[in-house]
């Protein structure tokens, strides 16, 4: 959720992007941002989850 819209800064919540990205994201869902511009929803997610994972403190 963005954080405009009530969202967390937190690292499962913000995702990096460039300036022009960013300004064409305004405060819509990562999601719904990358459906309209007709970007590759499914790699965005699968290399997202793999950062997290990645991120996470070793047990």
């Amino acid at each position: 959720m963005p954080i405009s819209r009530g969202g967390r800064y937190t690292v499962e919540n913000v995702v990096p992007a460039c300036g022009s990205c960013n300004a064409s994201k305004r405060n819509d869902e990562v999601t719904t941002w990358l459906r309209r511009k007709r970007l590759d929803e499914r790699a965005f997610l699968s290399r997202y989850s793999e950062i997290l994972v990645a991120l996470r403190p070793a047990e």
